[in-house]
């Protein structure tokens, strides 16, 4: 009794109030389950789910429906979709460039070979027109093919700016979106306390693994606990804040405007934020990826190599004698290039040129170059202290074997027209505006980035390849021991009868080398070298072409470069001082094999008639086995061939490509493996949803059938009143 008394007084609800809220109960079960289903086929739909709270006093008290989601399930899916993204673009687009290089209908190899060989050729008979006419053809076909595929490379980079710049907008859009969506859950979620804004926020979650696929991402929700979600990049800066404002990015630049970078700015505020762009992740970061590893450093190194063989052939060429018995000029133009200013430069109009110095192809790498004006002063002409830094493609310093960033300072370096000063890395550079620089004005210069597609063939005649050389050694009729010259060297043949210029060698503009009276020693003092007399085994005397003597060695045991040791060891008289003077004077030299007697001699001249000759063009045609080519920009010394480097080029392409094609396998399981685990959980499963169809049209039916009876009841009680 006491309990049935308890029971009483706490459930006092009559049955059709539990009749009916037993029906509102099951109809809103039976709207959540169709609703489910309607939305199966839905793109990023999550199932719901409505519970009940029980009354005190009978019946189904206040109903909820909320989402079924795993968090962390839906964590690890927009984890794994960043992933796969960047995978995707980064193997998508190297795989493109790794086609191209790999390619034999493209390979700069087989044209290197080609070329080379057809100067192997012309050497065999150095007065054949045709022959001297194919290393032309050839050289046309070299430069033409580096031309094909680096401005393929620079189309890509256009393309490449085109799409980091939709996508940078396709993400503002984004960004912009999840605040919107954030502002109307909270309202949403204010004015209904106990049931979900599952689309509002089923829209916010699809865009938010959309935004995952561009860029990687972490979302926290709010502290307010009004339903809206803070999302920021997984390197911290933030996206969309608390307080319903949101960030956007803008894609920025220093000197090089095809070189696009990334800005964080605030939306209203001023703050400015840098973005690394490798650390995004996503879709875009996937694309700077490549562009920083593959694209600019393929564009760099493959300039570095037209430079290095272009060069290193003109040099060669230079050194040696042509059909007209002049000497050689130059067969490849390279063009100069231009330093870019930073948008902080006090004068827009400034400007530095840049171009790469005679005989120096083998010490440029594939680094760009900054210039910092430190101070200007003032003069006839202005002078400039200036720091050149060596960069990475990315802007980061180039750092040398023992870690230290690359760079140098030039304290006073003229800032006039026609100018030019050597730095580091194999260039010069002319600064023309004069007095017009300011202290802190940079200017970034990039001497392999544009280069390739610009060489040109410049040589028309086939008589002017220089495949002889313009220096001559005979040996004496009358010599009696068994010497014999087995090579001759020349390495310098600049011509510049003043010496104002310290590159001047022994050549003059006639056809000849100095004698006496036009040398560097002057008027009354000896001529450049033109004999080697030995006076014992062991001792030989260097002689000016009017037989005076220049100098004398004693006890030599080597024969080799004979005028390199006088330089180094003469005597009595020593080597003339005004020769030292000069960078490399006569630019040439000999060395002998055997042994010599006493009164053997070796004339030294130019090489007059020596139309058969074809010592330059065998040396021309050994370049592509000799290592002129920087491994790499650390300034290790380390040198490898032509051959060697664009091997290591398309290589590295190549393994970036295949190991990019692992992680992207790789990438799409796991993506799959979490879309099914997330699906698992927040997907629509028909077969559950069909049998949670049946429960509740049963529970629906009986909840019906105590609404009837209940009626019934109401029905008699009413006919005994009557």
């Amino acid at each position: 009794m006491i309990t049935s008394s308890s029971n009483n007084s706490t459930r006092n609800a009559d049955l059709f109030s539990i009749a009916k809220s037993g029906v509102d109960a099951s109809n809103q079960l039976l709207n959540t389950t169709g609703n489910n289903i309607a939305n199966v086929n839905t793109e990023g739909f999550v199932r719901e789910r409505t519970s009940f709270e029980s009354q005190l006093t009978g019946g189904v008290g206040r109903s909820s429906t909320e989402r079924v989601i795993n968090i962390f399930a839906q964590n690890q899916l927009r984890r794994d979709t960043t992933l796969q993204s960047e995978f995707e673009n980064y193997f998508n687009k190297t795989a493109v460039i790794d086609s191209v290089f790999a390619g034999e209908a493209n390979s700069i190899s087989s044209s290197m070979n080609r070329f080379f060989a057809s100067v192997q050729t012309a050497t065999d008979i150095p007065t054949s027109i045709s022959g001297r006419q194919m290393v032309l053809s050839e050289a046309r076909s070299l430069v033409g093919q580096i031309g094909t595929v680096s401005g393929f490379l620079r189309d890509k980079e256009e393309e490449l700016n085109i799409e980091v710049a939709a996508n940078i907008n396709s993400l503002n859009s984004i960004v912009q979106s999840i605040a919107d969506l954030n502002d109307a859950i909270r309202v949403n979620q204010a004015n209904n306390r106990f049931d979900e804004p599952g689309t509002l926020k089923n829209q916010r979650d699809n865009a938010i693994l959309e935004l995952a696929s561009l860029v990687s991402v972490e979302v926290r929700q709010s502290g307010k606990n009004d339903g809206a979600v803070m999302v920021n990049l997984t390197s911290g800066e933030s996206l969309v804040l608390e307080d319903g404002s949101f960030n956007l990015f803008e894609v920025n630049n220093d000197a090089d405007l095809n070189y696009k970078s990334l800005q964080l700015t605030s939306n209203g505020r001023s703050t400015t934020l840098n973005i690394r762009e490798t650390e995004l992740g996503g879709a875009i970061g996937g694309l700077f990826r490549y562009r920083d590893e593959v694209l600019e450093t393929s564009r760099r190194e493959l300039g570095q190599i037209a430079i290095a063989l272009t060069e290193s052939v003109n040099t060669q060429n230079r050194q040696g004698m042509d059909l007209d018995q002049q000497l050689g000029g130059d067969i490849f133009s390279l063009p100069e290039f231009y330093g870019l200013d930073y948008p902080d430069n006090t004068n827009p109009n400034s400007f530095v040129t840049g171009r790469i110095t005679n005989g120096a192809g083998s010490e440029v790498s594939s680094a760009d170059y900054e210039v910092t004006i430190n101070s200007v002063a003032a003069g006839v002409p202005p002078t400039l202290n200036i720091t050149v830094a060596a960069l990475n493609p990315d802007g980061s310093a180039v750092k040398d074997i023992n870690g230290n960033p690359i760079s140098q300072n030039y304290p006073a370096v003229d800032a006039q027209s026609d100018t030019f000063t050597s730095v580091i890395g194999g260039i010069e550079l002319e600064f023309a505006s004069g007095a017009s620089y300011t202290a802190g004005d940079q200017f970034l210069l990039q001497p392999t980035k544009n280069t390739a597609d610009r060489i040109e063939v410049v040589m028309t005649r086939p008589e002017d390849l220089a495949l002889a050389s313009p220096i001559s050694v005979n040996a004496s009729l009358n010599n009696l021991g068994d010497a014999q010259l087995i090579s001759t060297a020349v390495t310098n043949v600049f011509i510049d009868n003043t010496f104002a210029d310290n590159r001047a060698s022994a050549f003059d503009d006639a056809g000849g080398i100095h004698g006496p009276g036009s040398s560097p020693s002057g008027v009354g003092g000896v001529g450049a070298p033109a004999q080697i007399l030995f006076t014992a085994s062991d001792e030989y005397q260097v002689l000016d072409s009017a037989g005076t003597v220049i100098t004398v060695v004693s006890g030599t045991t080597d024969l080799s470069n004979l005028l390199a040791q006088a330089e180094s060891s003469g005597a009595a008289p020593p080597w003339p001082a005004a020769f030292s003077a000069l960078d490399d004077y006569p630019g040439f030299d000999l060395s002998l094999q055997g042994l010599p007697k006493a009164g053997d001699s070796f004339a030294i001249g130019y090489n007059t008639d020596g139309l058969n000759d074809n010592r330059n063009g065998l040396i021309m045609a050994d370049l592509q086995n000799q290592d002129l080519m920087q491994v790499n920009n650390s300034g290790s010394g380390q040198a490898i061939s032509f051959q060697e480097a664009y091997g290591n080029v398309v290589s590295d392409i190549g393994q970036k490509a295949s190991s990019a094609d692992i992680s992207l396998q790789s990438a799409d399981a796991l993506k799959s493996q979490s879309s099914d685990w997330f699906q698992s959980v927040s997907g629509v499963s028909l077969d559950e949803e069909a049998a949670n169809l049946v429960r509740y049209q049963q529970s629906y039916a009986a909840a019906a059938r105590l609404l009837s009876t209940a009626q019934t009841l109401f029905d008699t009680i009413l006919a005994v009143v009557r």
